[in-house]
């Protein structure tokens, strides 16, 4: 009898090695039994060529897309296992722009890598799911680039605002030309701008007499953010304030909320859109004529088989940021993160009709409250927009795709039997 079932699961383990991406529910499982996906991130980027965890996003990509329809707009990849050096930190790798004025590389067209022929605009890669918090709205820590004083989720939308931002400068109309302070080097806020953005940057309140106090705070999209997304018209977007000079001890990274505060000295400058628009010219496409909803996919990269423990952490992320997205944005965009289904389902301001953005329409007058988010606390980043997204099982699969959510998740529970069955046996 123990040497069947010893057998049934070598046979199980032999399936998995030889398994297709799956779905787990509203998670994309990608298989990397050999490990070279994991193995990816283990080097060192070059000057001018795809950087490590853009070489994972694009393989773990292509797996998907090689089996799930080509309809997601980012895919957000973890991985199952730590893997150690310089290049496991969180990235975003762009694969496609439509949008012109935004500071970006205008109409890049760039999705082969990723296996995508038409839609997907990038891929952001989050590392090991054992390096990050088991609740998403946790102060994520150090993920290899310093203390970041930011939450689990807001780091993911750190790096899929990365898809539009920042790439703001503007002209003062003042013959001084092009100004260049609003942003760093690396595509962020400078620690001087009052952003409250997860895109870094400061939360600064003026405290006169040219001092300024720079303190933790919830982050999210400011309304100039939401500009270049292509959420909000020009007439919505607020000045930005910018403190002009330079110290010693300006935060270079967004302080925690339980941070202590830090006090800095400069002069008051208001950067408006008007000043970007000036200098950069007016978005393209401009609001309304804009995306505001977008397919997102959450892949789980795994080694060995998933662990139920895995996959629901995965999937409370995928969840929270489902409501996060919606209340970072004043609810001017959504993500649908639903692994398989038709178009992109917005739910609409009334709260009980879920419109498509282009394709299709659902009807339905419930709203459900979030149940990604532990604890029953309420705040205003953790309501759940609108009502659940519909399940369209398995109609966005390449043809002559035989995976199922269910497939998978036979193997997982066949798996449970045997090591059962094993255990009753030995005892």
């Amino acid at each position: 009898m123990k040497t069947r079932v010893v057998t049934w699961l070598l046979m199980l383990w032999s399936a998995w090695a030889r398994a297709q991406v799956s779905t787990v529910g509203e998670v994309i499982v990608v298989p990397d039994t050999a490990g070279s996906i994991h193995q990816r991130v283990m080097g060192f980027g070059l000057p001018g060529l795809t950087p490590a965890q853009g070489l994972a996003c694009q393989d773990a990509s292509r797996a998907a897309l090689g089996v799930l329809a080509d309809e997601y707009d980012f895919l957000v990849v973890f991985l199952s296992e730590q893997v150690t050096g310089p290049s496991n930190v969180p990235s975003f790798q762009q694969a496609r722009l439509t949008a012109q004025n935004i500071g970006q590389n205008p109409l890049l067209n760039d999705g082969a890598p990723f296996g995508s022929r038409a839609k997907l605009k990038g891929c952001v890669f989050m590392g090991s799911t054992l390096r990050l918090p088991l609740d998403p709205d946790a102060i994520v820590g150090d993920l290899g680039s310093g203390p970041l004083g930011m939450t689990a989720i807001e780091a993911v939308g750190h790096e899929v605002g990365h898809a539009w931002l920042v790439g703001a400068d503007y002209d003062l109309d003042t013959g001084g030309g092009k100004m260049e302070d609003l942003r760093s080097g690396d595509r962020h806020y400078h620690p001087r701008v009052d952003s409250r953005s997860v895109m870094f940057g400061g939360c600064i309140d003026p405290l006169g007499a040219d001092l300024f106090r720079v303190s933790g705070c919830p982050r999210k999209y400011n309304s100039m953010d939401q500009y270049f997304m292509g959420l909000v018209p020009p007439a919505d977007v607020e000045p930005l304030l910018l403190v002009w000079g330079q110290g010693s001890n300006d935060p270079p990274l967004p302080l925690a909320p339980t941070a202590a505060p830090v006090t800095i000295m400069g002069s008051e400058r208001r950067v408006g859109i008007d000043a970007v628009i000036r200098h950069m010219g007016l978005r393209a496409p401009a609001f309304p004529a804009t995306q505001r909803c977008f397919r997102t996919g959450f892949v789980y990269v795994a080694r060995t088989a998933p662990t139920p423990e895995a996959l629901m952490k995965v999937d409370a992320y995928r969840r929270r940021f489902e409501s996060w997205f919606s209340w970072a944005s004043d609810r001017h965009g959504f993500v649908d993160t639903r692994a398989v289904g038709m178009g992109c389902l917005v739910p609409a301001p009334d709260a009980g009709v879920v419109v498509d953005a282009g394709t299709m329409e659902v009807t339905d007058a419930g709203v459900e409250a979030d149940a990604g988010t532990p604890g029953d606390g309420v705040d205003a980043g953790t309501e759940r927009v609108g009502p659940p997204p519909e399940r369209i099982e398995n109609q966005q699969l390449r043809p002559g795709c035989g995976c199922t959510s269910v497939e998978a998740s036979f193997g997982l529970w066949a798996l449970g039997l045997c090591f059962r069955r094993l255990r009753r046996h030995d005892s």
